[in-house]
């Protein structure tokens, strides 16, 4: 069995355990059929399926992991629809001649719905040639739909794995701007570099001098790799009235590692009432030590 197959195994196993069995034998059926057969049953997905989770006990959809091709997908936040979608659709581009090619040909046609399964979708057939999957997520990437953006980039190992470090970098700048969840970004730790860094330091200072906020995630990703004056702008942070702010400057401080910071933590440490700061706090001064 391939590791495809194997994927698309799993995948079909969470979704018949959460059908009945008038469903699962619609869902049968409709993987037998060809792609324009597929593409037409799409539309009857959510009244066959439901718009039930996946993962029936909220307590472990936050871990929920089904493997795929180019790494495990998160899947706790998918409806049984989402899943039935990527599976008719991986199902049928697999049996092309080539996968990444038969799912963008569905991508281009379909609506929003069908375009996030394409996207999830990359992860659920065999292997080809990263670039002509990457037609899928470059295109997600160039709108302003965050229902693409998010599965383009978030919770999609296929992106994670194949996006050059340019685009990634872009990728990762436009999410700030479209309040694309960042934590949704596999291997963002392991991705990011000064380059981004430098570039967010930059789109920090644009909405601090427009008079704006600066979205708390920002931070922690620009402190993976600190510029000059980060480490004293996060120092300074320490002392904000918000805690929820004074939380997320102790936690990038900890990214950044710079040990001149620990001292100032030490001192906001004995002075820091809010129990969830002080743990921040602390945590921060274990990274500096």
């Amino acid at each position: 069995m391939t590791e495809a197959t194997e994927a698309r195994a799993a995948l079909r196993a969470a979704i018949d355990a959460r059908l009945d069995e008038a469903a699962r034998r619609w869902l049968r059926e409709g993987l037998q059929e060809d792609a324009a057969a597929v593409r037409a049953l799409l539309a009857e997905v959510p009244r066959r399926t439901g718009r039930r989770h996946l993962i029936g006990a909220f307590a472990e959809r936050a871990a929920a992991r089904l493997p795929g091709v180019w790494g495990e997908v998160p899947v706790g936040a998918w409806t049984l629809a989402d899943a039935a979608r990527v599976l008719l659709l991986a199902e049928s581009a697999e049996r092309a001649e080539a996968p990444y090619d038969a799912l963008f040909r569905v991508y281009d046609l379909g609506d929003t719905e069908t375009r996030v399964a394409a996207l999830r979708a990359l992860n659920f057939v065999r292997r080809g040639d990263p670039a002509r999957g990457l037609e899928l997520v470059l295109d997600a990437g160039r709108t302003y739909l965050t229902e693409l953006l998010r599965a383009a980039w978030c919770d999609n190992p296929f992106s994670a794995v194949n996006l050059s470090d340019h685009d990634h970098r872009k990728a990762v700048l436009k999410a700030f701007f479209c309040d694309v969840p960042v934590a949704g970004f596999l291997r963002l730790e392991e991705r990011a570099d000064a380059e981004l860094a430098e570039s967010l330091c930059e789109y920090i200072d644009e909405r601090l001098a427009a008079g704006r906020s600066v979205p708390r995630a920002l931070w922690s990703v620009a402190a993976l790799h600190p510029q000059p004056g980060l480490v004293a702008r996060l120092v300074g942070m320490l002392e904000h009235p918000d805690r929820e702010e004074r939380c997320v400057a102790a936690r990038a401080l900890a990214r950044a590692r710079d040990a001149r910071a620990a001292s100032f933590v030490r001192e906001r440490l004995e002075r820091e009432d809010d129990p969830e700061v002080r743990a921040a706090l602390e945590a921060a001064l274990e990274e500096l030590a």
